[in-house]
């Protein structure tokens, strides 16, 4: 690939106004940050290069024990586009910001805070396969539980195809993370490759933690299950929330939740402190970010409103200020969103130019979602609905 990084100019270009043309001096204003939409990117050169994190996507993040937060990113580069310089996946930056605050990282996990290093050790092979067998290992999502942060991710033998999956835990806020084992390692056929790129937290009311799931593919609807937190590292204790004798019910085999015309990609499940759960992510369907407002994971999607709040776009029409994004995925809720309100929800979002290598980047949005469990309250009816026919497989 050539050394000179290939950019897309901006969609927009401020305009000189009629006041600056003026001779009078004036202090220059600080540029207020948007009440919605693009925040500015979080990744990329003169923001987090200095980690030898230039070219990075994804980016799931989460409040660490010690109130830093950690973003864990999937293929990185030193160098100026996808695949050049020095790859590595996953690698973990840890700083501060949420949803109402730009995120700013100051150092990097792992042994050396200067350097983003892979967070385990591994080669990336290639064809034919025999230095270890795995192309690049890409992070689900993260979850903390008390002083414990555990971090899902997958495994791969070439771009989509999954070999397995397993969990890592940290005890040291996000700094070293360490294979739960054999137990926690999950087959790619598991659910019928349903359970390959999850979203997880924790419900403190009832004590459960709850795993949303779909295909690394983007060719499946989700499915959900369930887990005691003492039990993470034991894929045996998983329950499953299925459809069987013409009911919902848990310990059944997990089923989709989700419409049958709905494929998806990766995801996000966070419960806000008001209780009001938010489930999303990229819906691949529709080439956008879209969430829905729940009171329970268990709740019926068929009748919870879908809300869009970015959808993709072609590059020229591209348009960040208004959250008309080219090649958008990803989507991570971020820490501190708050429903009804505004910019209120902080999202991470990811941006491959495919074509060219660059844009590869991780971006923050603020956007609006509605708290819509308030009129489903009153307006839903008792009874759920049915499962449909599932959805076709479909290609990436």
């Amino acid at each position: 690939m050539s050394q000179v990084r290939q950019r897309r100019e901006k969609t927009s270009t401020a305009k000189k106004s009629v006041a600056a043309k003026k001779t009078t001096k004036r202090a220059a204003a600080i540029p207020a940050a948007p009440v919605q939409g693009y925040l500015g990117d979080i990744t990329g050169p003169g923001i987090t290069d200095s980690w030898g994190v230039t070219g990075t996507d994804l980016g799931v993040s989460a409040v660490a024990p010690n109130g830093k937060l950690v973003s864990v990113f999937g293929d990185t580069f030193s160098g100026d586009s996808v695949g050049q310089g020095d790859w590595r996946a996953p690698v973990a930056l840890i700083g501060t910001g949420d949803a109402n605050t730009k995120i700013q990282y100051a150092a990097a996990a792992g042994e050396d805070a200067d350097y983003a290093q892979q967070l385990w050790a591994y080669v990336h092979d290639s064809p034919p396969w025999n230095r270890g067998g795995i192309s690049t290992v890409i992070p689900s999502d993260l979850l903390v539980i008390g002083q414990t942060m555990y971090l899902h991710a997958i495994v791969n033998r070439g771009f989509g195809n999954v070999i397995w999956t397993g969990i890592w835990a940290s005890t040291d806020n996000g700094a070293t993370w360490q294979e739960m084992g054999a137990r926690a390692t999950f087959p790619a056929s598991l659910h019928n490759g349903y359970a390959q790129l999850w979203s997880w937290d924790y419900n403190p009311d009832d004590g459960w933690v709850y795993v949303v799931s779909t295909g690394f593919q983007r060719d499946k609807g989700i499915i959900l299950r369930r887990v005691r937190p003492d039990d993470i590292g034991d894929m045996s204790k998983y329950s499953g929330w299925g459809w069987a004798d013409n009911q919902w019910a848990w310990d059944n085999a997990p089923t989709p939740i989700t419409p049958p015309a709905e494929t998806w990609g990766e995801l996000t499940l966070r419960r806000l402190d008001c209780g009001t759960w938010i489930l999303g992510g990229f819906l691949s369907s529709q080439y956008a970010l879209s969430y829905r407002t729940i009171d329970s994971p268990t709740a019926n999607l068929y009748e919870a409103e879908l809300q869009t709040p970015l959808v993709g776009s072609t590059w020229d029409a591209q348009d960040l200020a208004n959250n008309q994004v080219a090649q958008l995925y990803g989507g991570y809720v971020l820490p501190g969103s708050t429903l009804d309100a505004p910019g209120g929800v902080g999202l991470i979002v990811s941006q491959w130019d495919t074509a060219t290598g660059w844009p590869y980047r991780a971006m923050q949005f603020k956007v609006t979602l509605t708290d819509t469990t308030k009129v489903a309250a009153v307006q839903r009816p008792a009874a759920r609905a049915r499962p449909r026919k599932r959805p076709q497989r479909r290609g990436v």
